[in-house]
């Protein structure tokens, strides 16, 4: 036991633990429309009589539309008004004339 009574934290066993903790939310968005869309796809209510698609193909499919979310998320109203904004705001090294401050 240590000082407070609590016993000491735990270290993740591998790097996965961290992996997860790191994951690209574009990867994460495409893992959840993986999830909902294969749930509906092979799930039984979904029905025997159909063809179901290669898991492969689900999951490239899946990408194409967590990119096509991406794309129109930043063609929002909001999301031009920030990068418009921060854009004003950026400094642009190549356009300032430091040679007032440097003295020979």
């Amino acid at each position: 036991m240590s000082a407070g009574g609590q016993a000491p934290a735990a270290k993740p066993a591998s790097g996965a633990a961290t992996a997860a903790s790191a994951k690209d939310p574009y990867v994460d968005l495409a893992e959840r429309i993986y999830v909902n869309l294969s749930a509906r796809v092979y799930g039984t209510l979904a029905g025997s009589e159909q063809k179901k698609p290669d898991p492969k193909a689900l999951a490239a499919f899946c990408f194409k539309l967590a990119d096509a979310f991406e794309q129109a998320t930043n063609e929002t109203p909001r999301r031009v008004a920030e990068n418009i904004a921060r854009d004003k705001a950026a400094v642009k090294l190549d356009e300032v004339d430091v040679s007032s401050f440097i003295q020979k």
